[in-house]
């Protein structure tokens, strides 16, 4: 079953757990002065609930990971190297220090597609079988990795009835968010996985803002390092018609990339039918016997090389 969801060579896995705990810092959100709280602008306010699935690969886009992004990651600042960077399995960056022995024939790259470079232009360890990628071990997800695997299962937004809230439910890893319909973030938030989101109506745009991330999760399986606390990620959702939805996503780190954000990263979502969630269970047995098939027959092949 598990193959179902695999792309490339990377065994990801399913999670469960998930805090929604809210941490000690403030920050406001972008565009908040501008924030139109309240009622949607749309006729019905529920226009864009419902459950929404990636779409398929196509000629204009993958619409998987960051394989759309055309925009190369700010360099990280020293503190960044220093405490954020470790070894990556998933993360195949599009230039760098090429690995030993990757043009020989039979060569499998641990990410799939070559060329395949065994460190990034800032020094980062890629391409490393022994290393990490998202939701390893059964570990949360989080967002914006989340939205790394948009064919894995239907995301879902349901609006509350009074209004002040948006809830995002995600098929894959069972992961859920709450979206508050306000212009500011509380004044002490505890880290969490999913972190603190606010949200407005930019026209018929859902702008959503979240702070307060922990430092437990990778960023998206195409980077080779964490967050760190001032991880700051705002997202727009945009209603292109009744069926189709467009979630664009800008990236702010101030102790990871300074005063650069890296914008650029889009995913495409149809509407499906609303059915019930599937099962999605990340099992330790079935952990370690996907990975004793899939994952240690390429680390003993790299090792070979």
């Amino acid at each position: 079953m598990k193959s179902r969801y695999l792309y490339a060579a990377l065994p990801f896995v399913f999670a469960i757990f998930i805090s929604s705990m809210a941490h000690g810092q403030t920050q406001k959100s972008a565009g908040s002065s501008k924030t139109d709280l309240n009622p949607s602008p749309w006729a019905d306010p529920q226009e864009m609930s419902g459950p929404w699935l990636g779409e398929e690969r196509n000629a204009k886009h993958n619409n998987f990971a960051a394989e759309d992004q055309k925009l190369p990651e700010p360099p990280l600042t020293d503190w960044a190297k220093q405490h954020l960077l470790y070894k990556s399995i998933s993360h195949n960056p599009r230039s760098g220090t090429l690995m030993p022995g990757s043009d020989a024939p039979g060569f499998k790259c641990p990410n799939g597609p070559k060329p395949c470079y065994s460190m990034d232009e800032y020094g980062v360890v890629a391409n490393d079988p022994n290393g990490e990628y998202p939701g390893r071990d059964c570990e949360p997800l989080s967002t914006p990795a989340m939205y790394d695997y948009p064919r894995n299962g239907s995301m879902e937004l349901s609006f509350n009835a009074q209004g002040d809230r948006v809830y995002q439910f995600f098929e894959y890893h069972r992961e859920w968010r709450t979206f508050w319909l306000k212009d500011q973030h509380p004044k002490r938030i505890d880290p969490s996985y999913e972190g603190d989101s606010i949200a407005h109506w930019d026209g018929k745009d859902l702008i959503v803002d979240t702070i307060g991330y922990n430092q437990k999760t990778m960023i998206t399986q195409s980077v080779g390092h964490a967050k760190s606390d001032a991880f700051h990620l705002v997202e727009r959702f945009h209603l292109v018609d009744h069926d189709h939805l467009i979630v664009d996503m800008d990236y702010y780190d101030t102790k990871a990339w300074g005063d650069k954000s890296w914008p650029g990263f889009r995913k495409y979502y149809y509407r499906v039918a609303k059915d019930d969630f599937m099962e999605f269970i990340c099992s330790p047995r079935g952990y370690a016997e996907y990975d004793s098939k899939i994952t240690d027959p390429l680390k003993k092949s790299t090792d070979s090389k």
